[in-house]
């Protein structure tokens, strides 16, 4: 069920934003700095990552979150401020990705040190 949830949120997502990116080429973009398309590549590689995340349960998110931490520290080594509102960003791409890595986790668990090892069971 939790698969489903986070699958259905991340086609949400991607649909979100391609519309975004063809409503932004659509529009009179001559005001746009390259800056503004930086932090939106790195966004949309996040979304990516997020809908990557039904084939690569792991590395999907794993690019998604890296994008995102990424977009962040962009923008505040190009601007010299903090993003107040990164949550905003963060929201439609973050509880997928967080979901996928919990399925990952639930369905792939850790093996005990004992374990790694058969035969050096001293």
């Amino acid at each position: 069920m939790l698969r489903w949830v986070a699958r259905v949120w991340s086609i949400l997502a991607l649909l979100f934003a391609v519309v975004l990116l063809i409503s932004i080429l659509l529009a009179d973009t001559s005001d746009l700095t390259g800056f503004y398309w930086v932090l939106f590549g790195l966004w949309f590689a996040a979304v990516l990552g997020v809908a990557a995340g039904w084939r690569w349960e792991l590395g999907g998110p794993i690019v998604a979150i890296t994008a995102l931490v990424s977009r962040e520290m962009v923008y505040y080594f190009l601007s010299g401020r903090i993003l107040v509102d990164f949550w905003i960003v963060w929201l439609p791409v973050l509880p997928p990705a967080m979901l996928f890595i919990f399925i990952y986790r639930k369905e792939h668990p850790r093996r005990s040190e004992d374990d790694q090892y058969p035969g050096y069971g001293w």
